[in-house]
Parts: structure tokens; sequence; C-alpha cells
């Protein structure tokens, strides 16, 4: 049972995938800092370039969603890697003519091509994993989206300082054309909504409405993950202020592997200490331990405090991101995954960018300290309310009762 992931030919190629997909993500969006930095001399302006294809990957998700039901999903992700390939091939144009418009078309062409591949692995996941294994696919996902992003950052780092741009988006067009050829490669089951005469029958997305509100397990998983993305959305600003504080420039490297290893190390054991408890009662308690990390990075003065705080959290993460995942894998018909977890990057990308704005706000006006302590404060609260309320509703999930429909 713990290799018969790894001999899982599919979901291997998919992990892969999502790998190069992350890493490739966070390569371009180093690369396309390095070309604003000579290009547009304001801060404002660079955040603007980068919301924008947020704001776009918004409107999208709702279609995207129901591309990932309607059709074939290794054709979705298929045709989403060949539009992800034109973004480093626009930045070719972007560096030879010296044009922000072309390289605000590459930032546009990546994030709406992220909008269809995301939602579309998650919703796939299900169909080539059985449920038993779920909560330990959702823990590799996790882990390998974290070694994407820490190695992403770090090699695109290098990459910048070694070589010049067209160089660096060469690399990447090649990791892209071979994502596109991994792709051909997917075994994924039809759903019924992907073959057969309800293909052209019109689905909605707002159909998913009506599932988030049946099942109050995925409605606590969305409202806790909406607290802890309050801090993720603020994350880069409060580790330079971090940095800033003890007036040490390198703290931020630090910080920033110590909560990535913690999360790999924490996500290894995700699914050996949870095993079949129920993840809807597992995951809330863990609200607690991040209002604890909270708390202790409350002492932003005291390196060893903010370093500990930081592991805790990302142990924190490492168990209820998978655990919550899980739960909306298994609570949403598969029929409706791909509009689900649509859905929910569309929540993500407005939650993050309202937590950027809140936490620069917040970190003017009443200080790094004080506004850790409110938020450690709102995580518990949010916590008991959700966790009485699943009390209250004898809500309970486990990867156990749905094995016998595998």
């Amino acid at each position: 049972m713990e290799h018969s992931l790894l001999r899982n030919r599919t979901f291997v190629l998919l992990m892969v995938g999502e790998g190069i997909e992350g890493a490739g993500i966070w390569i371009s969006l180093i690369a396309n800092l390095q070309f604003m930095q000579s290009h547009v001399p304001s801060d404002l302006g660079k955040s603007l370039i980068l919301i924008c294809g947020l704001f776009l990957g918004v409107l999208i998700s709702p279609q995207a969603g129901v591309w990932a039901d309607r059709y074939d999903k290794k054709k979705v992700m298929f045709v989403s890697g060949l539009f992800r390939c034109l973004a480093p091939i626009v930045m070719f144009i972007a560096i030879y003519n010296q044009s922000v418009l072309f390289m605000l078309l590459s930032v546009v062409i990546m994030q709406l091509a992220s909008t269809v591949y995301m939602p579309t692995v998650q919703a796939a996941l299900p169909a080539v994993v059985s449920p038993s294994q779920l909560m330990k696919a959702n823990s590799v996902s996790f882990n390998v989206i974290t070694i994407a992003r820490i190695g992403g950052t770090a090699v695109a780092g290098i990459l910048v300082s070694m070589m010049n741009l067209y160089t660096v988006y060469a690399l990447s067009l090649a990791f892209y054309v071979l994502l596109v050829l991994l792709n051909t490669q997917l075994r994924i089951p039809h759903n019924a909504l992907s073959s057969g005469k309800t293909k052209r029958e019109k689905i909605r997305f707002a159909e998913v409405f009506p599932i988030i509100r049946a099942e109050p397990s995925i409605l606590i998983g969305l409202i806790n993950m909406g607290v802890v993305t309050l801090f993720l959305g603020g994350f880069n600003l409060l580790v330079l202020k971090f940095s800033q504080i003890q007036q040490t420039p390198e703290l931020m490297g630090w910080i920033y592997t110590v909560e990535g290893a913690s999360i790999l190390v924490a996500g290894l054991l995700a699914k050996r200490v949870i095993g079949a408890q129920n993840l809807v009662t597992s995951s809330t308690i863990f609200m607690f331990l991040f209002a604890l990390s909270f708390v202790g990075m409350s002492f932003s003065d005291n390196r060893f405090m903010v370093l500990g705080s930081f592991a805790i959290f990302g142990c924190a993460v490492a168990f209820f991101f998978p655990m919550v995942s899980t739960v909306f894998q298994l609570k949403v018909s598969k029929e409706a995954q791909g509009r689900f977890f649509s859905f929910r990057g569309m929540l993500d990308r407005v939650m993050f960018q309202i937590a950027l704005l809140a936490t620069g706000a917040c970190l003017d006006w009443f200080g790094i300290s004080t506004y850790l302590v409110a938020l450690a404060i709102v995580t518990v609260i949010t916590g008991l309310l959700t966790l009485f309320f699943s009390k209250r509703r004898s809500l309970d999930v486990r990867q156990s009762m749905e094995a016998s429909s595998s």
C-alpha cells in the first residue's frame, strides 16, 4: 500500500507535471521581475501587471471548471499545456522589442493556462487514485508544489544571474514542451459528463453552490482555508518585515528554508498520523496550531521564536491542506469536481489579493505584533465555531468510508 502510488503510472506523471508547472511559474515570475526591473520603475506598476494576470484568471475560472467537467481531462491539460508554451515565446518578442505590453501578454497567458490546468489536476486525482489513498496522494501533491516553489525560486535566482533572459525563457519553453509530451501519456478514466450525449448538454458553473450548501463539511473546509489564506496572502510582506525588524537580510532565506523543510518532513508523516481519523475534526483542530504559530511570530524581534513559529506553521500546513483537499474530493461528486476546484482557485486568488492589501495596511497602522495576535484570535474563534458546528452536525469524513466505492 505504501508504494502503490509510485506504481501508479498516471499519478506519477501527474505529479511530475505538477512539479514542472509549479517550478515554471516561479522561474517565469522571477525572470519577469528581472525584466520589469529595468522597464517598469514603479513598484505599483509591477504590482498592477502581476495582479492583471490573477484578475483575468478569476474571470475565466468558472469556464475553466466547466471545461474540466465537460471534456476529457487529459485533453484539457494537453491544450492548456500547449497554450502555456506561448508564454515564453511571447517573452522572446518582449525582450527583442523591449516591450512591457508583450510581457503583460506573457503574464496573462501563464495565469490563464494555470487557471485551467491546476483545477483539472485536482479533479483528476480521485479518478486515478483509490479513495483510501487520496490523503497520501494529496500529501505528495502538496510536497511536490512546495519543492517546485523552493526549487523554482532558487534555480531562477541562479539562472537570471548567470544567463541572459533569452536563455532562461528558452529553458522554460523546453520544460513546457516536456510537460505537453508527458500529458499525452496520461490515462484518466472518463466521467459521465465527458462522454456520450451528456457532453452536448449544457452544464453550469453555478451548480457548484447547491453542492456546497448541501455538504457542511465542504463549507467548513472553505471557511478554515479562507482564514489561513489571510496569512498566506501577506506571507512575503511579513517575511520582509521580520528581516527589517531584526536588521538581518539573511533571515528571509532562513524563514523560507525552515518553513519549506518543515512542510516536506511533516508531509511524509501526514498519511501515517491521520490514518482513518475524522478529516473534518482533525483539520479543524490544526487551526489552533496555526494560531499558536501566529502568537509565536508576534515576538518579531526574537529570531528563534520567529523561526520556531514558522516551523510549527509549516507542519500545520503539511497536514491541513491535504486533509481539506481530501474532504473536497470525497464529498464533491466526480462530475462536478472540475467546477468546484476552479471555484476554490477563484476564491484563493481573490483572498490572496485581499490578504495582501490587508496585511500591508495592518502593518502600517498597527504593527506586525498586533496584527499577528489579532490574526491568532480570529483563527482561534474560527476554529472553535467550525469545531462546534461540525460536532453539532456530527460531520464525519474518513478515507475508509469511501474505500468500498473504488
